[in-house]
């Protein structure tokens, strides 16, 4: 019997381990303002990143930014089934609007708008960190 338990709640380690990513994150992310700017503006971050991939050519016939949301999908996947298939949803939706997006835009006007988002997105970041947090960005940074 406690085999059978032992086995049923195998737990990750590593990158993985989704609760120690998590917990390791809030360590990193105390202050409201600094936890919500980063939870609200990593998703643009990708979005845009995504953006920009859709113009990059590419010798397979997989697309870049889906190549990259695949592969995003199922690290958040092998992290943990549930929120996994949740964030693989999410991808898809980024994936498709990106691309929705980039055949609208062009390229001529996608990488502006993806170098703005990218600008002020990134610039929270850090001023998150810098501002309202007593250390350093988690990140190792030279600046």
């Amino acid at each position: 019997m406690a085999a059978a338990a032992k086995t049923t709640t195998r737990r990750r380690r590593g990158v993985l381990d989704l609760e120690a990513q998590f917990a390791f994150f809030r360590s990193q992310h105390r202050h409201p303002v600094n936890a919500a700017a980063h939870a609200l503006l990593a998703w643009p971050i990708l979005f845009t990143g995504l953006l920009v991939l859709h113009f990059l050519p590419s010798p397979l016939p997989l697309d870049p930014a889906l190549a990259l949301a695949l592969a995003y999908a199922a690290a958040y996947v092998a992290a943990d089934r549930r929120a996994g298939a949740l964030a693989g949803l999410l991808l898809a939706a980024g994936w498709a609007a990106s691309r929705a997006l980039a055949a609208r835009l062009g390229f001529a006007l996608a990488w502006k708008a993806a170098l703005a988002t990218q600008l002020f997105c990134w610039t929270w970041q850090f001023l998150g960190h810098g501002l309202f947090e007593a250390s350093k960005q988690a990140s190792p940074c030279p600046f």
